[in-house]
């Protein structure tokens, strides 16, 4: 093999990918991008005093295309913040290169979502933004306002994340997206089971679903950055979760709020080999050190071991965290587990076992 490239040994393009920082949202999809540019339009428009009413983005891969289908106002500048956004639906590309202000009756949030589907863009992702309160609310639709299950609140304006919000967050991004293996591959997504029925996993699960993860973080914390895989001098980040913003004096700091650290729970390797129940306590343990240490060498303010249950059976929080809650506890390191199903009969089945144990109780 050649040891240069256009003119640079690969010497240098080495220290070149060590010493330059990706971008902060390096690898965002096109509707973690849609939403952060509308977000930064929202922020812009409200500072400058849009209130009252609705506003619709919906997101076009083929705008041009869509917009023939439909009766609407080309504005090519949108993105510059020039142009008030209340009250009106808009069709845009994912980074608002341009857009088209649609002639929907925006009186009435029913005859908006109606009018969406009319036109036949209920399945194009869609940001709504309520500015009817002090600030404004977003609410992204993933899959469409044709699908109002998939929906992630999104915050507008900027505010420390608390442990009770984040886990609503990762809540959401289990029961949408990593419940079932058949939530894990709808749109064509990539899969974390090679063979759930047997419960193989897929080759490095914890990607997988770290990948899942960063598509609902980024689409609700618009006013953070969420970054994966960032080295240290102990190891590499799962997850962090910080933010541009400013001290008490006007400063500019960056804040490292949340370190997340993830473990898949396999009782067998993608082989079919058979995992030990010592090995998943060591896995357990394993990642408490690593949260500890990560948080420890990143700043961070709080640090969370969160665990994808796969195997077999659900033991459920008190035993999964037995040997680890303790020394958790005295590092302040939030214990979090979800369980992910090999398929959605065996969820029914586990819903309708859990109704009917609620209903005896009841009794």
């Amino acid at each position: 093999m050649a040891d240069a490239l256009g003119g640079m040994s690969l010497g240098e393009i080495e220290a070149a990918s060590k010493e330059l920082p990706f971008p902060d949202n390096a690898g965002a999809s096109p509707s973690e991008r849609f939403v952060l540019k509308v977000s930064a339009l929202v922020r812009v428009r409200h500072a400058q005093g849009d209130s009252g009413g609705v506003a619709v983005f919906l997101q076009s891969d083929a705008l041009q295309s869509d917009a023939e289908c439909c009766d609407g106002s080309f504005h090519p500048l949108l993105a510059t913040g020039n142009d008030p956004i209340t009250e009106k639906v808009w069709l845009s590309n994912a980074t608002l290169g341009g857009a088209y202000a649609l002639n929907v009756d925006c009186s009435s949030q029913g005859v908006i979502f109606e009018k969406v589907r009319a036109l036949g863009f209920e399945r194009l992702p869609a940001l709504v933004i309520d500015w009817r309160g002090a600030v404004p609310v977003g609410r992204f639709y993933a899959r469409g306002l044709g699908d109002l299950d998939h929906v992630q609140e999104v915050l507008l304006a900027y505010t420390e994340i608390s442990a009770a919000d984040l886990k609503g967050c990762l809540d959401n991004a289990h029961r949408t997206g990593l419940e079932t293996p058949q939530r894990v591959g709808e749109g064509h997504a990539e899969q974390i089971w090679k063979d759930a029925s047997k419960g193989f996993p897929a080759p490095r699960p914890e990607e997988r679903i770290q990948g899942k993860l960063i598509n609902h973080l980024r689409a609700r914390y618009t006013q953070h950055v969420v970054r994966a895989e960032r080295k240290n001098n102990d190891g590499i980040t799962d997850l962090m979760i910080f933010a541009h913003t400013q001290d008490v004096g006007g400063q500019k700091i960056v804040v490292n709020e949340w370190l997340l650290e993830l473990k898949a729970l396999t009782d067998r390797t993608e082989n079919g080999n058979t995992i030990g129940p010592a090995d998943i306590k060591k896995r357990i343990s394993d990642g408490l050190k690593q949260a500890i240490c990560y948080r420890n060498e990143e700043h961070a303010r709080h640090a969370a071991l969160c665990c994808y249950d796969m195997r077999t059976n659900d033991e459920g929080d008190e035993a999964c965290f037995a040997d680890v809650r303790d020394d958790a506890a005295d590092e302040a390191v939030v214990l979090w587990r979800w369980y992910l199903f090999r398929s959605s009969k065996a969820l029914r089945t586990e819903k309708q076992a859990a109704k009917k144990a609620s209903g005896a109780l009841q009794r």
